[in-house]
């Protein structure tokens, strides 16, 4: 990533750069007491910004919505079926995106499992990871019908194992190929899901 690349070509060559601490001059072997450039900070925050870009999500993508009761299966089940309906014209891709966000939005401590074999059929599956103050894990299957799933929340053993576990859309995005397909903010329908919670959560900061 830019930003790592750019902190090394500074430590790199900190010996031959000066920086001002409290007013005195120093050379690069006092550089942990440093203050990195004005001119080195802007490089990095561009470096961000460029990389939001080319990940085409959304600015501020994550919204701070009414906190459900997180530790309740029977709450997960509740929101699961309540925005099931809204995803009908989704991928399988694009719904699992959804599901995360929203669920996130709501104070769930979810994750992306990610696995290149599925049930060992050649083909990549994400699903969802949810995990309880006790550190308990329980697997979310937002297309559970699709899937060919018991429940949105299958205990069977291809949904306890997978090779990579991702934090949020971002990590996800970065390591799996980019945006587009789990971008449902660009179905017209994904448009107004996303507009209508924006709208909830700018009410409730007033």
């Amino acid at each position: 990533m830019c930003r790592e690349r750019l902190l090394k070509e500074l430590n790199a060559n900190s010996s031959a750069n000066l920086f001002m601490i409290r007013g005195r001059s120093i050379k690069g072997e006092d550089m942990k007491e440093a203050i990195l450039p004005l001119a080195a900070i802007a490089a990095l925050l561009m470096c961000g910004c460029m990389q939001s870009a080319q990940l085409d999500i959304p600015e501020d993508y994550y919204l701070q919505m009414k906190k459900a009761d997180v530790d309740s299966p029977v709450e997960l089940i509740r929101f699961a079926a309540s925005i099931r309906p809204h995803t009908i014209d989704f991928t399988v891709e694009e719904r699992v995106a959804f599901f995360e966000w929203y669920l996130k939005n709501r104070g769930f401590n979810v994750s992306f499992a990610y696995c290149s074999n599925f049930r060992n059929s050649g083909r990549e599956h994400v699903w969802l990871v949810l995990k309880n103050k006790l550190g308990e894990n329980m697997a979310v299957e937002p297309s559970y019908i699709e899937m060919e799933a018991a429940s949105v929340s299958p205990t069977t053993p291809e949904y306890k194992s997978y090779e990579k576990k991702f934090r949020d859309i971002y990590e996800l995005c970065e390591n799996e190929g980019g945006s587009e397909r789990y971008a449902w903010w660009k179905r017209a329908s994904g448009q107004k899901l996303l507009s209508e919670n924006i709208i909830l959560a700018k009410k409730r900061q007033l």
